[in-house]
């Protein structure tokens, strides 16, 4: 395998890892604080107590897994400036900084790591569509057709999530921790399935009657 495409893929693999290992610890920092109302709180708050550590690592490898997938898209996608490659670097940089800026408990005084961890987790909701969204038409022009509709469909979902859960005062107040769950889940599930299909496009077998000069031109996924 060239070592561009051997390091596509293992860009595309870490990122696949990234979720699955997020869920994993986030699930195991929820059941170890069984005070914490899933409904009510966000996961940011996992951070606090003796076992806080695994919400933390969690964030750092989804942050990272998040760069991985920038990293990826740039070498499939052949283009250093490609805008969808760029939010979603970014949006991996937003969660290394939720990592290492906790949140604060309410009726303390507001520092700047609390400052930087509340403005990096409204930046990862802004992100969030914006990233389905940015990518779609390489999808489209390439023929991902399936691809295209799934990830218009999710930043739709992930959109109806931000109304619902940040913007109607009622929910926010009551619901915003199954809302922000909702909405990483749905991110990361995009993520996952791009990367399989990044992973499968470049190891799979070169299509017959497929030039070398259309293969270099492919500028998408």
């Amino acid at each position: 395998m060239a070592p561009r495409k051997a390091a596509l893929v293992s860009s595309a693999s870490f990122a696949a890892i990234g979720p699955i290992v997020f869920l994993g610890f986030n699930a195991a920092s929820q059941l170890l604080h069984p005070t914490s109302n899933p409904i009510a709180v966000t996961v940011s708050f996992l951070v606090f107590g003796s076992y806080g550590w695994l919400q933390t690592v969690a964030f750092y490898i989804l942050g990272i897994s998040l760069i991985a997938l920038s990293i990826a898209l740039v070498l499939k996608i052949k283009s250093r400036f490609h805008f969808g490659a760029i939010v979603v670097f970014l949006c991996g940089v937003a969660f290394l900084l939720v990592a290492s800026n906790h949140v604060q408990n309410s009726g303390v005084t507001i520092t700047l790591s609390e400052i930087i961890h509340r403005d990096s987790a409204i930046s990862i909701v802004v992100m969030s569509p914006l990233a389905c969204f940015a990518l779609a038409p390489s999808l489209k022009a390439n023929g991902h057709n399936g691809l295209w509709v799934y990830s218009i469909v999710a930043g739709c979902i992930a959109v109806a999530t931000i109304i619902a859960g940040f913007l109607i005062p009622t929910a926010h107040n009551s619901y915003l921790g199954i809302f922000e769950r909702i909405l990483l889940l749905n991110g990361q599930l995009w993520g996952e399935i791009i990367c399989l299909r990044l992973i499968w496009t470049t190891v799979k077998t070169k299509t017959p009657g497929i030039t070398a000069k259309q293969e270099v031109m492919d500028p998408g996924l």
